[in-house]
């Protein structure tokens, strides 16, 4: 990608590409999933386009947001892959997948923004608060060890989880509103 000036592309250190690439992974397979029939297609094409990715380094501009230069290679490997197995009858025609490529493009920024917004959020939880999603997320406990841990019963862990979320939701809907008017 060449910025407008026709300057070279702004190189971008190699452990802060494995980086941008790590933090864009399971959001670009998200992206790819919804350009093809299988799980496995889905598979195959994200393994063709990380290694497309790390092939082309040097032509990513670090001035530029990657998620979107990397849903343009990875939506390259779709078709090449649709081209490939153009026997198979669950494949999109190319206009419908045109037309999902372009709107997973407009809602790259979104999904961004969403995710950036439950960071902040996050951070404006109390401690008990981070502890209960924690113990939840994280760490993976279902209800019953979650109250034990709590020293809860189930169904008072199952209300605090739930009003943790609505916490988050309000927050996130709240940096949305802001976003869209600012």
């Amino acid at each position: 990608m060449t910025p407008p000036d026709g300057a070279a592309p702004s190189p971008t250190p190699e452990p802060a590409y494995v980086q941008l690439i790590t933090k864009h992974q399971r959001h670009l397979h998200s992206y790819i999933r919804t350009l093809v029939p299988t799980h496995a297609d889905a598979d195959d094409v994200m393994q063709e386009t990380s290694l497309t990715l790390w092939k082309k380094r040097e032509q990513y501009d670090n001035t530029r947001d990657f998620f979107p230069w990397a849903c343009g290679v990875a939506l390259i490997q779709v078709l090449r892959h649709r081209q490939r197995k153009a026997t198979d009858k669950l494949w999109f025609n190319e206009e419908v997948l045109a037309q999902l490529a372009a709107q997973m493009d407009e809602d790259a920024n979104l999904f961004e923004f969403r995710r950036d917004a439950l960071d902040e959020c996050l951070k404006k939880l109390s401690a008990p608060e981070k502890r209960v999603l924690e113990l939840r997320y994280r760490e993976g406990n279902n209800w019953e060890s979650l109250a034990a841990q709590l020293d809860n019963s189930t169904r008072s862990a199952q209300r605090t989880m739930a009003r943790v979320r609505r916490l988050l939701h309000r927050c996130i809907a709240a940096r949305l509103r802001e976003w869209q008017v600012g």
